[in-house]
């Protein structure tokens, strides 16, 4: 965190933040968000794009408060814990800790769908494949960040190059899913500016970044993703139309069968599926994180505490992947998305709940953000399928009631323990 004059901000803004983050953003949202998100709000879901990206900006800016004070490793819970209260702290580490499950779920399984010949156990297997590569050290950083993002890049741009040149045949739009359809849409879509954590409570040293390099770099993934998913949203509708758009299950795939480019969609898929590795690889690590502050806080076995060659938990991760590859089994990758955005909606509300608690001594600026964050996080969860909803409440009701009920059984079993000890002494 030493880059503090002009140039040297904006180099570290370019080399090191920008695709540290950007590419785990636009492999997300791009890929599995549209669908979902146009079946909410119709032709109306590219209002819904700056309302997510509001609500992303604002818990970005609350976690990078609670990193300043709390350290990066799960940040947002332990903030949430020391001022909200166990039982927050532990919806909080529970909805995050199941809403990064359920992308990684999301997103294993559209990579599955890209690929040019998906096989049934194909989205089970690459979560565990994450974990494997990420115990073997793998990062993707510097220029190999680059490179992917490249990859990212050239496939939208194919796409969306595609839809833009030939003239679509007339499709059916569909009318949007009541007054709250746009807020809906945003909910989805607030899965597309996921990643953030990486740039502001990063638990690698070396992606630490100064508030220089965030002021200028969180703004400028944000707004960049916002773009190119409101670019590539609006040129697949165009080729679709809102209807097909909806019932789509990979619309980059099918908006090329429709503009006459079939024979592209192997190499597309293939470039796609690859696209999304780095997304998985960026969910492990945020999962991870929080995991680790609930494993300090005696939350989780300590099994946890292992780690691998490359110093990641993996018994954490396996249990991780594990789960993820379970759900690829029960969910489709649309179902997937609106749970792991409806938690961690929820995860973020608390989160910025507790920031503005954290900055009541400080600049009315941030504190304001975090009030903001916090209202649009309620009523964007608030706006999601129900399905998604009731999963959430689930979580919100049975993570805290199975953590008292661990927490009473060790209480007991010491006691036990204690207590012929106790009568010794007496006697």
């Amino acid at each position: 965190m030493a880059e503090r004059s002009g140039p040297s901000v904006g180099s570290t803004v370019v080399r090191r933040a920008v695709p540290l983050t950007l590419g785990a953003m636009l492999g997300a949202g791009v890929f599995l968000g549209l669908a979902p998100a146009v079946s909410i709000a119709g032709p109306w879901t590219p209002f819904a794009v700056p309302v997510a990206a509001l609500t992303a900006w604002c818990a970005a800016n609350a976690t990078r408060h609670q990193a300043d004070s709390y350290g990066p490793t799960g940040a947002g819970y332990a903030c949430v814990r020391d001022k909200l209260g166990v039982v927050p702290g532990r919806i909080a580490a529970g909805t995050g800790l199941f809403g990064h499950i359920a992308a990684l779920t999301a997103v294993a399984g559209a990579a599955a769908r890209y690929l040019p010949a998906p096989q049934p156990l194909t989205a089970a297997s690459l979560p565990l494949l994450a974990v494997l590569l990420s115990t073997a050290g793998l990062r993707i950083r510097g220029v190999a960040g680059w490179l992917w993002l490249a990859l990212t890049v050239a496939v939208l741009g194919v796409v969306t190059a595609a839809c833009l040149a030939i003239t679509p045949v007339d499709s059916p739009s569909i009318q949007p899913q009541g007054p709250l359809a746009i807020s809906g849409a945003a909910g989805v879509l607030f899965f597309g500016f996921l990643g953030f954590e990486r740039l502001t409570a990063s638990v690698d040293r070396a992606d630490r970044f100064s508030v220089a390099v965030l002021d200028r770099a969180l703004p400028t993934v944000l707004l960049t993703t916002g773009a190119v998913l409101a670019v590539v949203l609006v040129a697949v509708s165009h080729q679709l139309g809102s209807a097909r758009l909806a019932l789509s299950p990979a619309p980059l795939l099918d908006a090329l069968r429709a503009a006459d480019a079939a024979a592209l969609t192997s190499g597309v898929g293939a470039a796609a599926a690859l696209a999304m590795l780095p997304v998985l690889l960026a969910v492990l690590e945020s999962a991870r994180s929080t995991g680790a502050a609930l494993v300090s806080d005696g939350e989780l076995p300590v099994l946890s505490r292992r780690a691998g060659p490359a110093g990641t938990p993996y018994p954490f991760d396996l249990a991780s992947a594990a789960v993820a590859a379970s759900l690829t089994l029960f969910l489709e990758p649309e179902q997937a998305v609106s749970i792991a955005a409806c938690c961690l909606l929820v995860h973020y509300a608390l989160v910025n709940a507790a920031a503005r608690v954290l900055l009541l001594d400080g600049a009315k600026l941030p504190r304001r953000t975090a009030c903001l964050g916090m209202g649009l996080s309620v009523i964007l969860a608030m706006s999601m399928p129900v399905p998604a909803m009731a999963v959430t409440l689930a979580v919100v009701v049975l993570v805290p009631v199975a953590g008292s009920v661990r927490r009473l059984r060790g209480s007991g079993r010491s006691s036990r323990h204690e207590r012929p000890a106790e009568e010794h002494d007496v006697g």
